[in-house]
């Protein structure tokens, strides 16, 4: 299939290694962004849960207020 031989020679050699470092920097990027996003869907969803939780006590607030 492929010469392993010739593969082990050129990735370890200074081109073959700043390119597999490239290659995991890339991966690690688009990890973090999809990591990033995902963070981002989550805690934003629940923000706005909050918020409207929030806003609908306050119409209850409003519409029956408490008499002390």
């Amino acid at each position: 299939m492929f010469d392993q031989d010739a593969l082990l020679e050129h990735l370890s050699s200074p081109e073959g290694i700043n390119k597999t470092i490239a290659g995991i920097l890339i991966v690690g990027a688009i990890n973090a962004i999809f990591i990033t996003n995902s963070v981002r869907s989550t805690y934003g969803a629940a923000r706005k849960e909050n918020d409207r939780l929030i806003k609908q006590q306050e119409k209850i607030d409003k519409l029956s207020p408490k008499n002390e």
